[in-house]
């Protein structure tokens, strides 16, 4: 990992001498524990000189530079909740209890102040993790937007769900149905800057009670989140075996939706984002969600679509889905003499495919992809997932052979 250094144009000299008085007391603790010591300031925390280099090294928390008489030395700002992070860590953290009472020196750029509320944002989602042990959890926060800058050119996504897969990882779910992952392990991902973090970061801290309680219990929510599924999948296929149209969407509070193949040949005409619902058991359900505009619009194209009022009626932030994997082959358009998924005798499952009379070499992929393939008995989720495999795993390989001969091909 390569630390991020800011510039600082200016400095203090009571701060100077403050940190030179800081450093004596430090070197008195250090001469027994060469530990980190971390010193109380107003209603948060610091460290500075190696031991801020320590936690980044360790943790990858962005460091910033204050300025002395002497030159720049690294500084950390630290929340309760990154302090209580450290208390989990091998690094041995010594919290001085007595206040600090010094004059800490003004962020003297632009860099500095961000690296700061960088490394603040870090520690919210480090502590966060703790509650996040073994269990893959899905938190919505409510659709909000993240703006970044990269060069001269400024994006905006929004996100919909923050998801901490039980390993260490955190990843964003885009309205767009992009994932962006924030850390995994110890690596953090800079894009933009940082950016992401440090929107997330905040976000997460408007909320920090409430999405600790959703990870610590998420077991009962998710099994809540469950049995209101299989309801709504009741309703929904007694709408379908009810009417003759091609499509049916279910009116909610705020969206609305359809599920199951309707949902993936909806996704694949009118260019929607399909989603993965947790149904229990392993088992998922793909679903489109729409908002009255895009309703609108399906509407202006197609004369077969049925819009029924849900008796359930759920809210989008009641919901916790995934980006569907099924996405990625919606509008594939591969062709091939022959394709499917088996299982092997050692438990892994594989994708084999015949493309122009040549046998291609079988890729390995996930269970959960390989799994939820051999329980369908058929119909448009498993024709799209079959695409979806191909497609991640003969991709380069089927834009050279594609290219040989068309004849012999025959559409998925």
């Amino acid at each position: 990992m390569t630390q991020e250094r800011m510039n600082t144009v200016d400095y203090d000299e009571t701060f100077s001498d403050d940190i030179r008085a800081l450093r004596k007391e430090r070197a008195r603790i250090k001469n027994w524990r060469d530990d980190i010591v971390i010193f109380p300031n107003g209603d948060n925390w610091f460290v500075f000189d190696d031991d801020a280099n320590r936690i980044f090294e360790v943790l990858g928390w962005q460091t910033s530079e204050k300025l002395m008489d002497e030159g720049a030395i690294s500084w950390m700002s630290l929340s309760d909740e990154g302090r209580e992070a450290l208390l989990l860590t091998d690094l041995n953290p010594i919290s001085l209890w007595k206040h600090a009472e010094i004059n800490v020196a003004g962020w003297s750029s632009e860099e500095d102040y961000k690296a700061d509320r960088l490394s603040l944002a870090q520690q919210t989602l480090d502590y966060l993790l703790q509650f996040n042990r073994n269990v893959h959890a899905i938190v919505n926060l409510g659709k909000f937007p993240i703006y970044s800058k990269d060069g001269d050119i400024d994006t905006t996504e929004n996100i919909c769900f923050v998801d901490f897969d039980g390993r260490g990882s955190v990843n964003l779910f885009t309205e767009s149905g992009k994932t962006i992952n924030l850390v995994y392990g110890q690596e953090w991902n800079m894009m933009g800057g940082g950016d992401y973090i440090i929107s997330t970061g905040n976000m997460l801290n408007t909320q920090l009670e409430d999405v600790k309680h959703t990870l610590l219990n998420y077991d009962s929510v998710e099994m809540q989140r469950q049995l209101k599924t299989d309801d709504i999948m009741e309703e929904y296929n007694s709408f379908l075996s009810k009417y003759r149209y091609d499509h049916v969407l279910t009116e909610q509070q705020d969206f609305y939706e359809a599920l199951g193949d309707d949902a993936v040949s909806m996704a694949s005409k009118y260019h929607l984002k399909l989603w993965d619902r947790d149904a229990g058991n392993g088992l998922v359900v793909p679903m489109v969600m729409l908002n009255i505009n895009q309703v609108d619009k399906v509407l202006s194209e197609a004369d077969d679509v049925l819009i029924e009022e849900s008796r359930i009626m759920e809210s989008r932030d009641e919901l916790a889905l995934k980006p569907s994997p099924l996405n990625e082959g919606l509008n594939e358009t591969l062709h091939f003499n022959e394709s499917g998924i088996k299982k092997t005798r050692n438990g892994d499952y594989m994708v084999w495919a015949r493309l122009n009379g040549v046998d291609l070499p079988d890729k390995e992929i996930s269970p959960e992809m390989g799994i939820r393939y051999l329980r369908l008995t058929g119909g448009a989720e498993k024709e799209v997932l079959l695409r979806s495999a191909l497609q991640q795993s003969y991709g380069t390989e089927i834009g050279q052979l594609a290219s040989r001969s068309q004849s012999a091909m025959v559409k998925i």
